[in-house]
């Protein structure tokens, strides 16, 4: 374990964490199963509290399961707000199309509220190592959530079990454009020292 003052100040490892950004726009390349596969191998050894290992991962990439996928999306997104004009819809459908694939990240939700948030922190720590591993090999993710990770009819669709449900929906492919670094508050502002 290497001890503080060898911790060089420019390693890589900072870098990746301080460059990493979130990717919105893809080239149309999908990134291929066997990369994602290889990523999670290393991604997995995100802290897990009794190594539960409470994730599986469904991952979309090819046209008839990107097709599948945004019909099941725009699906959601009808219900949730009825009033979407078809225009709307339509471009939602053709934004979804631009993304070259989608991990869906699943998680088995325990019964005991303790063990399900130690679960789901763990879910996200694995989502933050794959993000990171991603980024150091070019490619982007931008990590999705919303009301559409607890719908029951996207959990069918995807075939949920009863006590599962997704902890985040990962647009993931090869950057196009690389957004601005975005401003974050000097860390020295939220903390104290007892």
């Amino acid at each position: 374990m290497p001890q503080a003052e060898q911790i060089n100040q420019d390693s890589a490892l900072r870098g990746i964490i301080r460059s990493r950004r979130s990717i919105r726009k893809f080239k149309q390349d999908p990134v291929p199963p066997a990369v994602i596969l290889d990523m999670l191998e290393t991604a997995k050894y995100a802290p897990n509290h009794r190594v539960t290992e409470p994730w599986r991962f469904i991952y979309v990439s090819s046209e008839t399961g990107k097709a599948s996928l945004i019909k099941t999306f725009a699906s959601f997104s009808k219900k949730s707000k009825p009033d979407m004009t078809e225009e709307k819809l339509q471009n939602f459908k053709k934004t979804l199309s631009c993304v070259p694939g989608f991990l869906l990240v699943v998680f088995k939700e325990d019964e005991n509220e303790r063990a399900r948030d130690d679960d789901f922190a763990a879910t996200s720590s694995l989502i933050q190592n794959l993000q990171l591993l991603a980024w150091e090999k070019g490619i982007g993710m931008v990590w999705k959530s919303g009301k559409i990770l607890y719908d029951k009819d996207v959990h069918q669709a995807f075939g949920l079990q009863d006590n599962e449900r997704f902890a985040a929906i990962i647009q993931t492919g090869y950057p196009d454009e690389m957004p601005k670094v975005k401003k974050r508050t000097p860390i020295k502002e939220r903390f104290t020292e007892l």
